[in-house]
């Protein structure tokens, strides 16, 4: 933690209501040469963090845990990368509603027990991606075709799959006459519908690298156009070092269907 994304020492944001609990972490990051600024409450905190970049942001809930809860939705609106390098600070019982937050935000979490150095640059050290698989858990192209159908259609699909309580509502659509095809699609939270999911890269993976590349706009949806490929998957960066893979399976069976009477 002593040495910052972009070189040079590392710069902490410490956000807690309890005076000498700050003082402390000032202190110990301190004196592994990062440059901490201290703050006591979220509107200094959100305030900070919109005008300055900040290698990582220690929350200290001690004596309120609506504190960190209004700082890490924050964060996940308007600095989502910064959720990966979130360290809440935690009691041996914690409130629910702290291990609530940790939990939902797979946030990096020590115990005031265990605090030192070590487990603080811990966060910081930890550079590999953690791929999450997502699940399939609706198809359209498994609803029957109707009867009598004798001519090739082209025929949209949906789907829908899910990690987690991330979800990520997919719409394929095939181009009529040509090798292309359109996939539109949507990134939410079950468990946070008001979640703002904007600015997430989104890349289409083929056999031989990126096929396309886009962004989730305000509202999490994205939209990509691509040569047809008979495997391909997303791979969804939600935050620094958590990669959500999105599988699209049989895209062939998308593009053309025939039936007889």
């Amino acid at each position: 933690m002593s040495v910052g994304y972009n070189g040079g020492r590392a710069r902490i944001l410490i956000v807690g209501e309890e005076p000498s609990a700050r003082d402390a972490m000032r202190i110990l990051l301190g004196s592994a040469g990062c440059d901490c600024i201290v703050v006591s409450n979220a509107q200094q905190a959100l305030a900070t963090i919109e005008q300055k970049d900040f290698d990582a942001v220690v929350l200290d809930p001690q004596s309120s845990s609506s504190l960190a809860e209004e700082v890490t939705s924050r964060i996940s609106e308007i600095r989502p990368n910064l959720l990966a390098r979130i360290v809440v600070i935690t009691d041996k019982d914690s409130d629910p509603k702290t291990r609530d937050l940790v939990e939902r935000y797979s946030l990096f979490h020590v115990q005031r027990q265990f605090l030192d150095l070590k487990s603080l640059l811990r966060p910081e050290a930890v550079s590999q991606q953690v791929t999450h698989v997502a699940q399939l858990i609706f198809d359209s192209s498994r609803d029957p075709l109707q009867a009598g159908v004798r001519s090739s259609l082209v025929r949209s699909r949906r789907l829908l799959c899910a990690s987690g309580s991330l979800r990520v509502d997919l719409w394929i659509e095939p181009q009529a006459g040509s090798d292309r095809m359109a996939v539109m699609g949507q990134i939410l939270d079950a468990a946070k519908p008001d979640r703002r999911l904007v600015s997430v890269p989104v890349v289409l993976q083929g056999w031989k690298g990126a096929v396309a590349r886009a962004t989730t706009n305000e509202f999490g949806e994205f939209h990509l156009d691509f040569k047809f490929e008979p495997s391909v998957a997303l791979e969804i960066e939600i935050r620094q070092n958590y990669l959500l893979r999105v599988s699209l399976p049989g895209l062939e069976g998308a593009t053309q269907r025939k039936a007889y009477p």
